[in-house]
């Protein structure tokens, strides 16, 4: 128990039997309207609530675009599967193309300056696309004689010789 709750019991008795002045209730119950009519300063609590309720709609509405764009990622990769291609090539092809297209964006990080970045991309991109041309034409090959390994092993490679392109480029940049 602390002093004020001590001092308040051991006076119980003067404090009981006190009434308060005439007319304190009313200034009380005035004092009291005015109090609730200011404006108070909005909360940091407040704040919180509001950030935490975005946070939820963002959440929910991601969940959402991903449930709703799955069904259209998985008719593409059944489309691109419809060249012969099996899904774990697929997964291989889409890894590569990945990987390529991350070292392109080194590539602008490595570069000196952003016309040096746009050259070697535009060179690099000549290359990329001169082996996915020859990937689609494997492709075709491919969905006609869907069992041939050596068609998914020459599509494989195409893919492997992209991101070995663009490491070399990358490596290149690194030694200057």
């Amino acid at each position: 128990m602390n002093n004020l709750d001590k001092l308040i019991q051991e006076n119980r008795l003067q404090f009981d039997d006190t009434e308060p002045p005439d007319g304190h209730f009313e200034r009380f119950s005035e004092k009291l309207g005015t109090w609730e009519r200011m404006p108070s300063a909005p909360s940091r609590f407040g704040f919180l609530k509001v950030a935490a309720v975005i946070i939820v709609i963002i959440t929910g509405s991601v969940m959402v675009f991903d449930l709703a764009t799955r069904s259209i990622r998985d008719r593409f990769t059944a489309s691109e599967s419809g060249f012969g291609m099996t899904a774990e090539m697929t997964e291989a092809v889409q890894y590569y193309d990945a990987r390529a297209m991350s070292q392109i964006k080194e590539v602008d990080k490595l570069a000196n300056d952003q016309a040096e970045a746009g050259r070697i991309n535009k060179e690099a991109m000549k290359e990329i696309e001169a082996l996915d041309e020859n990937t689609r034409d494997l492709q075709k090959s491919l969905a006609e004689n869907p069992n041939c390994e050596r068609l998914q092993a020459a599509v494989i490679q195409n893919q492997q010789m992209k991101e070995g392109i663009m490491n070399t480029i990358v490596s290149n940049l690194k030694k200057q």
